[in-house]
């Protein structure tokens, strides 16, 4: 009898040893920050803002999964209406770059992660870490010691997108941060993307959003994170 429940007790003990090896290692680091877009339309000035959540999946470098460069935003993009011209969405998916605006980019931030997961990086001027999982846990911690408003380089931005036809969510257009009047007409412009750390609730669903864009649909990942849809 004492045999067994010595060997429990070392089963258990085992048991406890592994979680806490698994919690120490294995996380997700919460940051959470605001972002504020202004569009300059003619003599207006239009803004969409949303809290948004990211989720980044640390783990150590020997770990086969390595999530480490993709984490997972919740919430949901931003949005300007510009009435009869459109919405103005900021997704959560990687802009298209072409190799010099890669290059300035880097320049701009390093940061390994993708364009949602650098974007507070960019933002607070911090680094991102490199691949290693200490760099990176060391890099968040940093990155969450900041505080206020700062202004994001339009090339650390994610892809900007507009819908041609608001009803139909296959007719959409990138756009590039530099030149929105070439979809919005003359006048229209993006003025700043403000980012701010902070600890308000993540923001609900716009009421703007047409219906099919408030129910699932092929865009929902890039618009409404990925624990939305």
């Amino acid at each position: 009898m004492k045999g067994c429940l010595f060997a429990l007790g070392i089963l258990t003990g085992l048991v406890i040893l592994a979680v806490a090896f698994f919690r120490l290692n294995f996380y997700d680091t919460h940051v959470r920050y605001r972002l504020t877009v202004e569009v300059q339309d003619g003599d207006q000035v239009k803004i969409g803002s949303s809290v948004i959540e990211v989720l980044y999946n640390i783990e150590p470098t020997w770990s086969p999964s390595h999530f480490n460069s993709f984490p997972t935003p919740v919430g949901y993009a931003p949005t300007v209406d510009l009435g009869e011209k459109g919405m103005l969405f900021l997704t959560f998916s990687d802009a298209t770059r072409t190799p010099a605006q890669r290059a300035e980019f880097n320049k701009e931030v390093f940061c390994l992660f993708d364009d949602i997961g650098c974007l507070p990086f960019a933002a607070y001027h911090k680094s991102g870490g490199g691949a290693d999982f200490n760099q990176k846990n060391a890099a968040l911690h940093e990155l969450l010691r900041q505080s206020g408003p700062r202004d994001v380089p339009f090339i650390a931005l994610p892809q900007l997108i507009r819908f041609v036809d608001i009803n139909d969510e296959r007719r959409y257009v990138k756009l590039s941060p530099d030149d929105l009047a070439v979809s919005f007409g003359p006048g229209v412009e993006l003025k700043r993307v403000v980012l701010q750390l902070t600890h308000d609730p993540v923001t609900q669903l716009p009421e703007v959003w047409p219906q099919w864009l408030k129910e699932k649909g092929q865009m929902s990942a890039v618009l409404k994170g990925y624990q939305n849809n």
